[in-house]
């Protein structure tokens, strides 16, 4: 098989996809926003997941702050500090761990960023209504990716 021929398709799918007649003003079905705990997002928009993707690791950092060498006192400690932080910690360590798979599913190999659908990423931006924008004139030809 001709190595160029899927490329030349990938291509053309691309300028057709870009070309596509759409209303601007067209919501995407679902938009999932991936940050970390220094890039908030800006504004809220229906449909959104967002996931706080370095949970864990400050979980990590605030359990492993000043514990003793005595690895039983350690463990307890720990534990009595996980206890202290309630059943909204499970909450925030499940949307972590769910951001990582799907960030990893969907190739991700930055944040934040802003998936729209699934399929069509946005990076660099945590402003939901600058996002929608540009992936509404991406879709209506006004843009090209």
């Amino acid at each position: 098989m001709n190595a160029r021929k899927p490329l030349r398709l990938l291509s053309t799918f691309f300028v057709v996809l870009c070309y596509q007649s759409i209303e601007a003003s067209e919501i995407p079905g679902s938009i999932e926003v991936f940050i970390d705990s220094f890039h908030p997002v800006q504004s809220d928009a229906d449909a959104t997941s967002v996931y706080v993707i370095d949970r864990i690791d400050r979980l990590q950092q605030e359990l492993s702050n000043d514990l003793p060498a005595d690895p039983e006192i350690a463990k307890q400690m720990t534990l009595r500090h996980l206890q202290r932080m309630g059943v909204g910690l499970s909450g925030e360590l499940e949307n972590a761990a769910t951001g990582l798979v799907k960030a990893m599913q969907y190739g991700l190999d930055r944040y934040p960023a802003i998936v729209f659908d699934g399929k069509f990423v946005v990076y660099g931006m945590t402003d939901l209504v600058a996002a929608i924008q540009l992936y509404q004139e991406w879709r209506a030809g006004e843009r090209c990716p």
